[in-house]
């Protein structure tokens, strides 16, 4: 374990929570912080990828095997490859000064982690993400129908200061296997078929 100590926040404790129900192959956590997700993934995961805008002061994630990307979003990765994506985006709405915890106006940000999620998760994967209240979740579905996805909320807490909701995008028709857990394919699969490059942690000095 790293020597830093880290107490995750109540948005990111509710994430991991409902992220515990998922198992698979391929999972790929867009803003992954400090990494405490990518150690969880880890355990139910056989690849997990984080991306994130900064080198993390945690190294946690790192003995457990996790890949740490520096990107914006999910914009350098390929189409169609996880199959799970989740995010904790920023989400105070108004002009982004501080992409940490600024999510635009309109919600730019969080919209464009949605948009990056849904071009990155294979057919019949699922994208977990958490919002607040003042997200108007009928905003979020308009990006997720029209490529057939639904949106359902999965997990919610009500703060003093706050209503946190985690939602799930699924596609209607996709494939049921065991009890909500994704098909899961070996790494070694998935490098035969090209689909994943061997990839460490990629992080410039």
């Amino acid at each position: 374990m790293s020597g830093t100590q880290y107490i995750a926040s109540d948005d990111s404790v509710l994430l991991r929570k409902a992220l515990r129900s998922y198992a698979g192959g391929s999972a790929l956590e867009i803003g992954a912080g400090n990494g405490g997700n990518l150690v969880d993934l880890c355990g139910t995961f056989d690849l997990v990828v984080g991306t994130e805008l900064v080198k993390p002061e945690m190294g946690d994630w790192t003995a457990e095997g996790a890949n740490l990307v520096l990107a914006d979003s999910a914009s350098c990765l390929r189409d169609s490859v996880f199959d799970l994506v989740a995010f904790n985006p920023p989400y105070l709405r108004g002009i982004v000064e501080d992409r940490a915890v600024d999510a635009g106006v309109d919600l730019e940000v969080p919209k464009k982690f949605l948009r990056d999620a849904i071009r990155v998760v294979k057919p019949g994967g699922r994208i977990v993400f958490l919002l607040d209240q003042d997200a108007d979740i009928d905003e979020f579905q308009s990006i997720c129908k029209p490529r057939g996805f639904r949106v359902r909320r999965i997990a919610s807490a009500r703060l003093f200061y706050e209503e946190l909701s985690v939602y799930a995008a699924e596609q209607a028709q996709r494939p049921r296997v065991g009890q909500g857990r994704l098909q899961p394919k070996m790494l070694g699969e998935a490098e035969k078929a090209g689909r994943f490059p061997r990839m460490r942690i990629v992080i410039p000095h």
